[in-house]
């Protein structure tokens, strides 16, 4: 078993390249430790377009007040195309949202 260590990259003086080296996979063990970058996951985690659960999460958060009476009674609207489990019911989640309706006043608008 191996030990995770972490460190910061401007600590080390031994490291100087600006962008990581690509990770080359191999099917033997070597004794040289792997790095992980966390700059990689940064970007990763910075980019909600390349994920769409968390431009939905995004849209679902953002849209939570009515822009007319300002109140939070607000539905999302969502079509009727997700997907189906085993016992035949849609995954919640999983349809496409089209919109928001205000339970208040009945607007209507789109994320």
């Amino acid at each position: 078993m191996s030990d995770l260590k972490v460190y910061w990259p401007e600590s080390d003086p031994a490291r100087q390249e600006s962008s990581p080296a690509p990770v080359e996979v191999t099917g033997e063990t070597s004794d040289e430790p792997e790095i992980y970058y966390f700059s990689e996951w940064v970007r990763k985690l910075n980019r909600p377009d390349l994920d769409p659960l968390a431009l939905r999460a995004r849209n679902l958060s953002l849209n939570r007040t009515c822009p007319g009476c300002s109140r939070a009674g607000v539905l999302p609207l969502m079509l009727n195309d997700g997907r189906i489990d085993g016992s035949g019911r849609m995954v919640p989640g999983s349809a496409t949202l089209v919109g928001f309706r205000c339970e208040q006043c009945s607007h209507e608008w789109q994320p």
